[in-house]
């Protein structure tokens, strides 16, 4: 039987807070492609994921969304299949000059999505 070759993955432990309660590590990811959409007013936008985990990510946009904004998703993963869909809401957002960064988390844990993601992230 051939042996699976591991990927070199970066898990995020410093998180910028005292009191981080997350439950799920971040995993670094370069800059991956993803577009959403606004469904409070149907706006849709392009956005670069950096981190990601199975209860959120973290997103750089060009656009102000506010928090508790709920939001579909597509993540473009380099993998050939579908982008991976998923629900979620704006939970934090901070401007950096003419761009945002933005957190968000899921609606739900998507085990089986950050499965695939991890397959194609090196």
């Amino acid at each position: 039987m051939a042996k699976a070759k591991r990927k070199n993955l970066e898990i995020l432990k410093d998180t910028g807070y005292e009191n981080d309660k997350r439950v799920f590590s971040r995993f670094a990811v370069d800059n991956l492609p993803m577009r959403f959409k606004d469904l409070k007013i149907g706006q849709r936008g392009s956005a670069v994921c950096h981190d990601i985990s199975g209860s959120g990510a973290g997103i750089d946009c060009s656009q102000e969304i506010k928090p508790r904004t709920p939001l579909e998703m597509w993540f473009d993963l380099p993998d050939g299949f579908e982008p991976m869909h998923l629900l979620g809401k704006v939970a934090w957002s901070q401007s950096l000059g003419d761009a945002w960064k933005l957190g968000v988390s899921f609606d739900k844990a998507r085990f089986m999505s950050m499965a695939r993601l991890l397959k194609v992230v090196e």
